[in-house]
C-alpha cells in the first residue's frame, strides 16, 4: 500500500512540474468586474445544458480506473515478490 501512495504522489508531482511555464501570461489590468465575477459564460452554459455532470463523471471514471489499475499492479508485483523471496 505504501508503494501505491508513493507512486500516486510521484505521479501528481510529475503532472505539476512545469506548470509555471504553461500558466505564464502577460499582466493584465484588474477591473472591478473581475472582483465581482458575476459572469462566467462557460460554466453557466455547461450547467444549463447539464454537461458539467458529464465532465465530472468522466473525470471520476478516469481517476477511478487509474486507481484500480495501480492497485491491481501493486497486488501482482507483491505476489511476484513473495514468490521469489521464498
Amino acid at each position: 500500500m505504501k508503494k501505491l501512495v508513493y507512486a500516486f504522489m510521484l505521479a501528481v508531482m510529475l503532472a505539476f512540474t512545469g506548470m509555471d511555464a504553461a500558466l505564464a501570461q502577460e499582466k493584465q489590468q484588474i477591473t472591478e468586474a473581475d472582483y465581482t465575477n458575476e459572469k462566467v459564460e462557460m460554466a453557466d452554459v455547461m450547467r444549463e445544458n447539464g454537461k458539467i455532470y458529464i465532465v465530472v463523471a468522466v473525470l471520476a471514471t478516469v481517476l477511478g480506473g487509474m486507481i484500480y489499475y495501480l492497485v491491481s499492479i501493486d497486488r501482482k508485483v507483491s505476489k511476484i515478490e513473495k514468490m521469489y523471496q521464498d
